[in-house]
């Protein structure tokens, strides 16, 4: 259920209006929503990608707050207080720009014929912002209306155009077709499944890839299912280092390898999907620097889970 107002950006000017105007917002507005406002429209996450996040804000309140700062497209953290600053009081810290200047860097939406909103990117952002001491359902974010759907006439005409405009992601945490009766209704972590091929394309880039300027939505998912047909993860530890290095190792190769015209099904060139040209060693070894790596992050804070 929607709250009964919306903070909309809409020419320069932030205005509280109530969701029954909720025609006043169109295609490229920034808005501003609670996280239990937003729809899903994928069924899985990388888990150990949103351990990583967790586990980093716990020892690092700077980069958590720089990530808020850029999820609501305000470049960066300026200044904080290591004290009284709080992730849900957002006068409680300073970004480096106002709300909206770098559209870019922000969370996106579509509005649904019924006027609900749906998260078309940002599914593993969001679900960190709720899930941390400082979020939570009601943890407040700007996004960006990317795409208006209520000059349609019903659901099942929304979710046609839906997969027809590649705004939403069918498949499950094994690879197989659902439908969109199967997406979570909320955010939540408990919600989604856990999808470990989605945590190494996270993990691998830097190091096999990275993501394009123009980047397809649901990029990692696209490459995702071509690994998932060359590599069984069950043949990994990945709740050790050593384990992790090695499946990000034999991933990367493999990206490395793939000549693809259409990779996943995407229509695009393994290249035009952020394809390497070659093994970056300088990068998997920064994922895994003892305390500081991304990897380190999120296997510190699944053992700690377990403790």
């Amino acid at each position: 259920m929607l709250n009964t107002t919306k903070t909309v950006f809409i020419g320069g000017f932030f205005l509280i209006a109530p969701t029954a105007f909720a025609s006043n917002i169109a295609q490229g507005d920034v808005i501003q929503v609670q996280l239990n406002e937003v729809i899903p429209t994928q069924p899985s996450v990388g888990y150990d990608q949103v351990f990583y996040k967790l586990g980093r804000f716990e020892q690092d309140k700077k980069k958590l707050f720089d990530e808020i700062c850029e999820a609501n497209g305000q470049r960066g953290l300026a200044s904080f207080d290591k004290e009284t600053s709080n992730a849900h009081d957002a006068s409680s810290f300073v970004c480096k720009e106002t709300v909206g200047e770098r559209k870019k860097d922000m969370k996106t939406i579509v509005i649904a014929p019924n006027g609900d909103y749906y998260l078309t990117d940002g599914h593993h952002t969001f679900n960190v912002f709720w899930t941390m001491e400082e979020g939570g359902e009601d943890f407040p974010v700007h996004v960006v209306v990317e795409k208006d759907y209520r000059n349609l006439n019903n659901m099942a005409a929304f979710w046609d155009a839906m997969i027809e405009d590649g705004n939403t992601w069918l498949f499950n945490s094994e690879g197989k077709q659902i439908t969109p009766a199967h997406l979570p209704m909320s955010l939540g972590l408990k919600n989604f499944e856990n999808d470990q091929y989605r945590s190494l394309m996270y993990f691998s880039r830097d190091v096999g890839w990275n993501k394009p300027k123009q980047p397809v939505p649901f990029l990692e998912f696209y490459w995702s299912k071509e690994v998932r047909q060359a590599i069984n993860l069950n043949n990994y530890d990945l709740t050790s280092k050593p384990g992790y290095s090695k499946a990000i190792t034999d991933v990367s190769q493999f990206l490395l390898s793939l000549e693809s015209d259409n990779v996943g099904g995407s229509d695009k060139s393994a290249k035009e999907m952020g394809q390497f040209d070659a093994f970056n060693q300088k990068g998997l070894d920064k994922l895994l620097r003892e305390g500081k790596g991304k990897v380190s992050y999120s296997l510190q804070y699944k053992v700690a889970q377990t403790q």
